[in-house]
């Protein structure tokens, strides 16, 4: 899925969302060089915001990214909040995140702040890791991963030696817990001595952005402290599918049909990368009804995301910008280092 264009704009021409739409459509097609502390070229801006409005996974997801780009007062609070959402919602579920951002405030809503800091009075840490669910999940999903089917290679190993009657798999892989919301959100949330870190400022926007945009609540959903462990929030995936779901590179897209999914994925080379090869679609079951099934609005959630970070092209230009880093270390003295520098320091935060 390479990066597109905003599509016309089709939302009807009294609308405020036609205004709003109009906005991102302008920056867009912006010549002018990123804006103040933001290091995201113009046209990405235009399309991040563009696509969260029509990629929302609810209406009042759509309603709130509108008023929050009508409330911008110039291009430059507009380049902003399109920075705001990359740092807090777009880098939100892909692995190797890169340094902590900075906690800021939104650049357009109040509203967003109080929710924000509502949030942090509220989290708490999660453990490292919870063995239970992993255990739940495997029964769940019937010790297979989700995606390719494999069976779990440890339970085999378990099976084979203990039963008899134990078939064997076609296709036996090590497997692994998965979280739709990472579980690295609850975690190292305070300093050593027990006050809130700047882990836990990042970790209370990022869950304000998830609540304003896909309308899930970390207090009152459950998701708060340890509870990020909950089994409606964790799959059983092999290794290399776990790894693309973490890197938004495949994603669950919903079908009519409950609990059945489209696989998709910026790169189709991406489905052959797993042995059994990843399916066109999956049905997500559950081998007992007492233990949940992972919950849909998790996953619109994460596949909103991975579709306007690659519709949008901001995937692609962090992953340029990042790889520059790397390759050169140090900064050119001509200037042409000045995107990797302005993005890096937008992004960091000083050790604790």
């Amino acid at each position: 899925m390479p990066p597109q264009p905003l599509p016309a704009n089709d939302y009807p021409s009294d609308s405020p969302h036609f205004h709003a739409y109009e906005r991102c459509l302008e920056l867009e097609r912006s010549e002018e060089k990123a804006s103040g502390n933001s290091s995201i070229p113009p046209k990405i801006c235009g399309r991040i915001l563009g696509y969260m409005m029509r990629e929302a996974p609810t209406s009042d997801g759509c309603d709130n990214v509108q008023r929050e780009i009508e409330s911008c007062e110039s291009d430059e609070v507009l380049h902003a909040l399109a920075h705001f959402y990359a740092m807090f919602f777009l880098r939100l579920f892909k692995k190797s995140k890169g340094p902590i951002p900075e906690s800021s405030s939104h650049p357009s809503r109040p509203s967003f702040d109080e929710t924000q800091d509502t949030i942090l009075n509220l989290l708490r840490e999660a453990p490292k890791s919870n063995s239970a669910v992993k255990k739940l999940a495997l029964i769940r999903d019937n010790y297979r991963c989700v995606v390719t089917g494999a069976y779990d290679w440890v339970t085999c190993q378990e099976r084979r030696e203990n039963d008899p009657t134990f078939e064997e798999p076609e296709t036996a892989q090590f497997t692994q817990l998965a979280h739709i919301f990472p579980d690295s959100l609850n975690q190292d949330l305070v300093w050593p001595a027990g006050l809130p870190g700047r882990k836990a400022n990042y970790s209370a926007t990022a869950w304000a952005v998830v609540q304003r945009f896909g309308q899930v609540n970390v207090i009152t959903e459950s998701l708060n402290g340890p509870n990020i462990h909950r089994v409606e929030n964790a799959l059983t995936m092999c290794q290399i599918v776990r790894e693309l779901f973490d890197r938004l590179e495949l994603w669950f897209e919903a079908t009519d049909v409950p609990n059945t999914y489209r696989m998709c994925s910026n790169n189709p080379a991406t489905f052959k990368l797993a042995l059994p090869p990843i399916p066109p679609k999956v049905t997500l079951r559950s081998t007992n009804s007492s233990i949940a099934l992972p919950r849909s609005d998790y996953l619109r959630i994460h596949a909103a995301c991975a579709k306007i970070a690659h519709l949008s092209g901001a995937a692609e230009y962090f992953q340029t910008i990042l790889k520059e880093w790397e390759e050169r270390p140090v900064l050119a003295s001509d200037g042409g280092s000045a995107d990797v520098l302005r993005f890096l320091l937008a992004r960091a935060v000083p050790a604790h």
